[in-house]
């Protein structure tokens, strides 16, 4: 995975800083950009400049005199705007915002109650921290030597040409003037400094040095209780004798494993992390440019996250493993069709956004797709769970029948289309009907339910199993699904009129809306779609009733192969038309036959019993006078006289039958009365 990760980031860079001619190495061509022109690298290694538009410059302009100029930041060398680009102007944020600033690229902040930012404390602090590196023999000391002799100029004559003496005026130093002589402005602004030599950072070599070895690697891969090892093999690139970072993966915003926590690695103490975790600063900053870069939010708000998706209703990252030796061009169309996809998103309707392994599955250059469940924000963390090797072969089939399951029709299956939003039961590679199939109502009372892990741990299960063609495993599927149904039948015991979510589908006058029936007849549904990809077992035979009225509500799409489970449906549908009587008379239904299923609890040797009590109410408000309900009463009669009292059905099944046998009673017992 974490390789996958580096092969995007290394082919991102080579489109990036190449242009049309893409190097046959990319892997040699990285090397010798690190080497060669490392300034080119920065704006992908330090923080993005944002919307900043405008950069302030103090330069050497007299003898104990800088001045301060004004220029336009543009993103591109090549534009015809004449100004600063952003690569000569490498910013790197500091975990500690009161902290001293890494170098003199700072970000300059108003506010009109507080005025210019940073405080002076900070820049004391800051000018501070510049004395102690340029006496520390390093490097880039002399750099950082000469950029002092410009900041301890008395003078600054400011871009409407007025000289201040700093010293007198009461600032802290010159920085602290600048900031603010700046004065008000409507967004943030870069203050930088060119050097004696007329550079500005990101052109200088010994800034350039600097900030690569002591600040990005040194500070951002390592901490002090695991520091950087020298002449190790990095575990990413397998390059020999080189220094390895064991923070890489956290400092380069990829939080896999908590590794910044003592006994996160187990049997290993911190000090020795590395010998497990550690990447050279090569690979580290290649991560540290997919998490920053490839995977930058855009689209039309810039709110779209690229290579994401919900799968199984949940946030998740797709990540692309290639097949070895293909040349940099082929890969690179994998980020041209997902960058095209996220541009190109409508801005004013909810976007499918979901549907990227729709438009990666046929690229001929991926050898598999590995889903990480993760939150993506200024790190990838919360890891959640992940499926590997997703072939692109088994997405191309999953489509092929999403294609031909829209064609599907059987009077089990609901007449209401749901779609759209939260509540979208729609087949797709996503898989993104899990979210409502398994989502319990009830509002701020479910809110717990709906986050629990073990529901989660079961829809990431189930698509690993529809991905890879595994079975399920269906006791946890059946443990939730019933913990779903009896959040359904709780609301319809609360509710006024509870009743008839259990027996409509929702039609309202804001469109189609999901009730109990229908989640039931949606279930229904995809149970047959588990079967059909493979992940469930198809009934081999069928059970046939004796009425034909009753026969196309059978066959394979019900599932019902055996006279109990025909008994218990049957029950259901009974069990529905009293419900709808009861209702039309006025009865608390909540407090009366609803009370019967016992919160979804009975079991095949319960279901007489119930049937005596349906019977007996039926025959006290003579609802049994009706042919179609005769007619149900003698189908339930001849299975009841072959199966006897004791009735072996599980609770699960019992119920489920029982739940789908009750969607359908407006269907095979219609009342005069419904609408």
């Amino acid at each position: 995975m974490i390789e996958a990760m580096r092969t995007l980031a290394l082919d991102y860079l080579s489109e990036e800083l190449t242009g049309e001619e893409i190097p046959a190495d990319t892997e040699d061509w990285y090397q010798k950009l690190r080497k060669n022109s490392p300034g080119k690298m920065f704006p992908y290694l330090v923080e993005d400049s944002g919307k900043i538009e405008t950069v302030y410059v103090l330069e050497k302009y007299a003898d104990d005199m800088v001045r301060l100029v004004v220029q336009d930041l543009v993103d591109d060398p090549d534009s015809a705007k004449v100004g600063c680009t952003t690569d000569k102007l490498p910013f790197m944020r500091l975990p500690n915002s009161q902290g001293a600033r890494v170098g003199p690229v700072i970000k300059r902040t108003y506010d009109k109650n507080k005025g210019g930012g940073p405080s002076e404390k900070i820049l004391l602090t800051t000018m501070k921290y510049f004395e102690e590196v340029a006496q520390a023999n390093k490097p880039w000391s002399p750099y950082f030597e000469d950029i002092l002799r410009l900041l301890n100029c008395t003078k600054i004559q400011l871009p409407d040409g007025k000289i201040v003496n700093w010293r007198e005026s009461g600032y802290a130093n010159l920085l602290a003037c600048a900031v603010d002589k700046i004065g008000p402005q409507s967004g943030t602004v870069f203050l930088t400094v060119r050097d004696s030599k007329g550079q500005l950072p990101g052109e200088n070599a010994l800034y350039v040095e600097y900030l690569l070895t002591e600040k990005l690697a040194g500070e951002r891969y390592a901490t002090q209780k695991a520091p950087a090892e020298e002449k190790k093999i990095c575990c990413l690139c397998n390059v020999r004798d080189v220094t390895v970072f064991p923070n890489a993966l956290r400092g380069a915003g990829i939080n896999l494993s908590n590794m910044d926590r003592a006994g996160a690695f187990p049997g290993v103490n911190t000090l020795q992390a590395w010998k497990k975790y550690a990447l050279c600063s090569s690979c580290a900053d290649l991560l540290y440019t997919y998490k920053f870069h490839v995977l930058k939010k855009g689209g039309p708000k810039k709110d779209r996250q690229p290579f994401g998706a919900r799968i199984a209703g949940e946030n998740a990252l797709i990540i692309p493993s290639f097949l070895p030796g293909l040349p940099t061009e082929a890969r690179l169309d994998v980020l041209y069709e997902t960058t095209d996809y996220i541009k190109n998103m409508a801005s004013d309707v909810e976007q499918d956004e979901d549907s990227l392994l729709d438009i990666l599955k046929d690229n001929e250059s991926i050898l598999n797709f590995i889903i990480l469940w993760a939150d993506v924000g200024q790190e990838i963390g919360n890891v959640t769970g992940m499926i590997t090797n997703v072939l692109p072969s088994r997405l191309r089939e999953l489509s092929e029948l999403n294609a031909q399951a829209k064609s599907w029709t059987h009077l089990l299956f609901p007449k209401v289309p749901l779609q759209q939003g939260q509540t979208n039961f729609k087949p797709d590679l996503s898989l993104k009907a899990l979210l409502p199939l398994f989502h319990r109502p009830g509002g701020k009372k479910a809110e717990d339910a709906n986050k629990s892990k073990q529901l989660f741990h079961v829809k990431r299960l189930i698509a690993a199993c529809v991905y890879h063609q595994n079975r399920l495993l269906e006791d946890r599927f059946w443990e939730e699904i019933m913990t779903t149904a009896r959040w359904y039948w709780l609301e319809a015991l609360e509710k006024k009129d509870g009743y008839k979510e259990l027996l409509y589908e929702g039609i309202g006058r804001k469109g189609p809306y999901l009730t109990a029936t229908g989640w039931v007849k949606y279930l229904n549904w995809w149970l047959y779609y588990f079967k059909q990809v493979g992940v469930m077992d198809m009934e081999k035979v069928h059970f046939e009733p004796e009425m034909d009225v009753l026969k196309p509500y059978f066959g394979p799409e019900s599932g019902i192969n055996t006279p109990q489970k025909a008994f218990s449906f049957l029950l259901g549908v009974l069990y529905g038309k009293l419900l709808q009587v009861q209702g039309a008379r006025g009865v608390n239904v909540g407090a009366n036959a609803l009370s019967w299923l016992k919160r979804l609890t009975l079991q095949g040797k319960d279901l007489p019993e119930l049937y005596n009590k349906i019977r007996e109410k039926l025959l006290a408000y003579e609802t049994e006078k009706s042919p179609e309900v005769k007619m149900l009463i003698s189908e339930i009669g001849r299975l009841g006289v072959k199966l006897g009292d004791n009735i072996k059905l599980s609770e699960i099944q019992t119920n489920y039958y029982l739940l789908l046998g009750q969607s359908m009673t407006v269907d095979i017992l219609p009342s005069k009365e419904q609408n």
